[in-house]
């Protein structure tokens, strides 16, 4: 008979693939099936001017794209180290297994993005030409036209290096519930901000970030079976009362 934690976690993977599928036919139909996002593109460009105006923006350029990598690169650093201790058990709140996990997540969420990129052929909005770029609009799996080179905008790579921080929001499961909804909520905030900051510059479509998110998910999920971390939610005790 198994014991009630696994149990439990069990059904926890489950429900996560079962809405990963969910949420994949939802992005494919709400994006490929629509015009959604060059609709919400257009609402960033400039017809008359025939750019984005906010592409060059100092705080959007030099402080959310440039300025919040380099931070993403000391706060993964410093994520690493604590992974370390873990990883030697000199952490009571992050189990061995469970710190290899979110070490290879952090790194592996943003190799992933890096890698889709290059089998995908997706055009930034501002190399569309319906946007004063050279490039036609491009569903999912449609390929460049020849005599053009391919695009590398689809997964949104800045987006990944907040979205990478989902990995935590499974490896603290054994800390608790409230530890799992602030890393989630930190993860989710941080790719969020990215993501928006790049698509009012015009550089990604809304699918590009929310598929970003996806993939994060799914590969921090993914990656808890493949190194067998702990993912049974830890409650706390109820207190009884006479």
């Amino acid at each position: 008979m198994s014991a009630p934690g696994f149990d439990s976690a069990r059904r926890w993977l489950l429900s996560q693939y079962a809405l990963l599928a969910l949420s994949a036919l939802l992005l494919f139909w709400a994006f490929e099936g629509t015009d959604l996002d060059r609709r919400l593109a257009r609402t960033f460009f400039d017809p008359e001017l025939g750019v984005f105006p906010l592409r060059r923006a100092w705080f959007l350029e030099a402080v959310m794209h440039r300025a919040a990598k380099q931070a993403t690169y000391v706060l993964v650093a410093a994520s690493l180290w604590l992974c370390w201790q873990g990883w030697k058990g000199r952490l009571s709140w992050l189990p061995p297994r469970n710190a290899l996990l979110a070490a290879i997540g952090m790194v592996a969420i943003p190799a992933a993005t890096a890698t889709i990129k290059l089998m995908t052929a997706r055009y930034c909005p501002w190399d569309i030409i319906d946007f004063g770029g050279y490039a036609p609009y491009l569903r999912l799996f449609e390929a460049a036209p020849q005599g053009i080179k391919a695009g590398q905008c689809f997964p949104a790579g800045h987006a990944s290096t907040g979205f990478l921080w989902i990995v935590w929001a499974v490896a603290l499961r054994p800390t608790g519930r409230h530890a799992v909804r602030r890393a989630l909520l930190a993860a989710l905030l941080a790719g969020g901000t990215l993501g928006t900051a790049r698509m009012l510059q015009g550089a990604h479509f809304l699918s590009h970030t929310l598929w970003t998110l996806w993939l994060a998910w799914m590969l921090s999920t993914t990656l808890a079976i493949v190194v067998r971390a702990d993912i049974r939610l830890n409650t706390p005790p109820t207190t009884a009362y006479p």
